[in-house]
């Protein structure tokens, strides 16, 4: 079990993603594993924590549309998870989303998955309601990009604003 200073984070391209396939396999069954494995060889960006060189956890990451991260998996084995290591992942796929200037970033977690979903809470995020406004104007809605997410029924859509919007900035009571 990792403490999490004992953690190595470092993006896995190319045939070094399938290091994370065990991952997983671990981590999902049914329809979820096989999207997974299928997004790891798509994704942007892959990140993975290690222990003595070995994945223990996994972040999938893309850009949807400029100013937009999307968290499309966020995977830890089964013996290494409530060690940190999740946590550890996802604050580091927050602070590169916001150095590469992503206003927005979303997640969905299904429902009854409330490890994650109160992980994502921890860090701001929150559900996002359908009728909600568009992120590009202040709110978090997510209509136009939600076919890219692939957010299915039985999922919580969560969303974060790092930043305003550049037109939300100038009228700063729409947000």
């Amino acid at each position: 079990m990792p403490e999490s200073n004992d953690l190595e984070l470092v993006d896995l391209s190319g045939g070094e993603r399938e290091r994370a396939v065990p991952v997983l396999i671990d981590s999902f069954v049914g329809i979820y594993r096989w999207h997974a494995k299928r997004t790891l060889r798509q994704v942007g960006r892959v990140r993975a924590a290690l222990v003595s060189g070995e994945v223990v956890g996994v972040a999938l990451l893309e850009r949807l549309a400029p100013g937009v991260g999307y968290v499309y998996y966020l995977a830890v084995r089964r013996s290494d998870r409530r060690h940190g290591v999740g946590a550890r992942l996802l604050d580091d796929a927050l602070a590169g989303f916001a150095r590469d200037g992503v206003r927005v970033v979303y997640a969905a977690a299904e429902e009854e998955n409330t490890s994650s979903i109160e992980l994502f809470l921890s860090r701001g995020f929150r559900t996002v309601e359908r009728r909600e406004l568009g992120y590009a104007e202040g709110g978090l809605g997510a209509w136009g990009l939600r076919s890219k997410m692939w957010v299915v029924s039985g999922e919580v859509l969560l969303g974060l604003r790092l930043a305003p919007e550049p037109a939300a900035a100038a009228n700063s009571t729409r947000l």
